[in-house]
């Protein structure tokens, strides 16, 4: 391996030229590069002046598009199944308790304090961006000492900087760090590579004479290569690799259409929808006599009338002395001071097509709630997008937990493979990173929209209960307690969704028990009270929490019947007192 050709980009790896210009396909969007190549290739007869002015005047209109779209796509970790589950029993006694694997990837992370906030903070945008870069757990610094436990890093490189790829076999990767080059007083930044095997990795630093130095080697003696792609979606196999695509890919071509008409319709605004005010010019400059030149030892442009040779008679926020024509001159114009009329309709049209444009990008990966547009679809219509919506993040969940499930044992490997050389042993030390079922994406307006129609419609009151349950869970998502006590409201409730009248009238026509019907009157308190008597009450199982609301209810059954019977006995003893009345005053008739 001619590691000098490939480190001066003279032998990239075959499938090079391709990766990179899937990436810039998205990148242009994702970080709001300016995409001269669309623009050129819609306008290629434009002067040079034109396409530097388009290029000044450029506002990353679709980066918002795309970034709404990865920044709902990583609430992916704030689903109510996401989690990571270690086995505490699973640990050797020689790890110690403050370097478990745990303790690292949750708490101790470099730079990140957790694995998972590296995910979501870099990961999800970059995978999204380029399906093709790879992820390479590699050591951040090298042990001083042989106790010392490895610190390995996960790090990301983009297919620009992948130089060399061979799937489970080797990599050469170019770094974003860089080396201070001193050449004298000069100095420059070089270049870092790292080289990749099953066995070694190692770091070589460009030096001041444009060659490379090993600058250190570390073992890590896995067996397997620590470096793997981020994948997407299948494109192609060529020179034995996968070439994939971004899983946001669909919304290019929209997104495409929409910074070009966006650059078109800028131009337009600056040509169709400015002011412009025109001025019958009525007074001879002074300074030229009307030649727009002064007289002297060269002819050089009148700085009154900058070359016009006429003025106005005032600034434009004065009076303006119009003089009536002289003999044989051209009639004043009518008005002689107005606007000039422009053709608005076309920045209008230009300015919805845009929109539609952006619109589609997001119908594409099925995510078209996050535009800024009515929602003009049933509710039935939206159920199905819902359905569509969580098969499009279950697959990016489903890239994001492999990726996770390969970068843990990576680090497992290069922190234990030592002191724990069983293999077996080792991956018991693993977590269980489960892909979420149930995704916490949607909007608040887009679910109380969809409540809104649900009860209009006359929708089952279990599937109104249901969506009131996800519109608590993203409204309290911050605070679990007020979460927790909903859940528990909606799922105790017996008679959800159903008005006080409704249920008075079932209860009278021995529709429901009384009982439901209490526990129904006055779940709130219920739950409260359940909470106040046992803190853990949210964890016991259902039918434990569903015969305490009984147990409650029961209670206030019983004092309302012992109530009614004092209530029974007082009608009757004063019935029976009156009754005697009229018989004594019968009497004494």
């Amino acid at each position: 391996m001619d590691l000098k050709s490939i480190f001066n980009g003279m032998s990239p790896h075959p499938n090079y030229t391709e990766t990179v210009k899937l990436a810039k396909k998205m990148a242009i969007h994702a970080y709001g590069e300016y995409p001269g190549e669309l623009i050129d290739k819609r306008r290629p007869s434009e002067s040079e002046g034109t396409k530097d002015y388009r290029k000044t005047i450029f506002v990353p209109q679709t980066q918002k598009t795309v970034n709404k779209v990865i920044t709902s796509i990583s609430k992916i970790r704030r689903s109510s199944d996401w989690s990571i589950q270690y086995k505490p029993d699973a640990i050797p006694s020689v790890v110690a308790d403050n370097e478990t694997l745990g303790t690292y990837c949750e708490y101790k992370y470099p730079g990140y304090t957790s694995v998972t906030n590296w995910i979501f903070s870099e990961l999800v945008k970059r995978y999204l961006v380029d399906a093709n870069s790879l992820v390479a757990v590699i050591p951040k610094t090298i042990p001083s000492n042989t106790n010392e436990y490895i610190k390995p890093v996960i790090r990301m490189f983009d297919s620009s900087q992948v130089y060399l790829y061979e799937p489970e076999e080797r990599a050469v990767l170019l770094s974003s760090e860089t080396v201070t080059i001193t050449n004298g007083k000069a100095q420059m930044n070089g270049k870092v590579f790292y080289v990749i095997d099953k066995m070694n990795v190692e770091r070589h630093e460009q030096t001041m004479s444009m060659d490379y130095r090993i600058a250190w080697t570390y073992k890590h003696n896995i067996g397997a290569l620590p470096v793997f792609k981020v994948k997407g979606i299948f494109k192609t196999e060529k020179n034995n690799d996968i070439i994939y695509e971004s899983r946001i890919s669909p919304m290019i071509p929209s997104l495409d259409e929409a910074v070009r008409e966006y650059s078109d319709l800028q131009a337009e605004i600056v040509q169709h929808i400015y002011s412009e005010k025109y001025v019958y010019v009525n007074k001879e400059c002074e300074h030229c006599r009307g030649s727009g030149y002064t007289k002297g030892d060269k002819k050089e442009k009148c700085t009154q009338c900058d070359g016009l040779g006429s003025v106005r008679s005032v600034s434009p926020y004065g009076l303006h002395l119009i003089a009536p024509s002289k003999m044989g001159e051209a009639a004043i114009p009518t008005p002689p001071i107005d606007y000039i009329k422009k053709q608005t309709e076309i920045a209008v049209l230009q300015d919805k097509r845009v929109r539609n444009h952006l619109y589609d990008a997001l119908s594409a990966v099925n995510m078209e709630f996050l535009a800024e547009a009515p929602l003009n679809q049933s509710g039935t219509a939206k159920e199905v997008d819902r359905d569509e919506l969580n098969v499009f993040i279950s697959a990016i969940a489903e890239d994001i937990v492999a990726i996770m499930d390969n970068a843990y044992f990576f680090i497992n490997e290069y922190r234990y493979s030592d002191i724990v050389p069983n293999a077996e042993t080792r991956r018991a030390m693993l977590p269980a990173i489960q892909v979420p079922e149930r995704y916490n994406i949607m909007s608040e307006a887009m679910i109380i929209s969809e409540i809104t129609a649900a009860r209009n419609a006359g929708v089952n009151p279990e599937i109104i209960r249901g969506l009131e349950v996800d519109y608590a869970k993203k409204k309290f998502f911050t605070n679990p307690e007020k979460s927790y006590l909903l859940d528990a409201i909606y799922k105790l409730d017996p008679l959800p969704g159903i008005s006080e009248d409704e249920k008075m009238t079932r209860l009278s026509n021995g529709g429901i028990t009384e009982v439901s019907y209490i526990i129904s009157c006055n779940i709130v308190s219920f739950v409260q009270q359940a909470v106040f008597e046992n803190p853990d009450f949210y964890k016991l199982p259902f039918d434990v929490q569903k015969a305490k609301m009984a147990e409650y209810a029961e209670k206030i059954r019983e004092e309302n019947s012992a109530g009614k019977e004092i209530v029974n006995q007082i009608f009757s003893d004063t019935a029976a007192d009156q009754i005697n009345q009229d018989i004594t005053n019968q009497s004494k008739l």
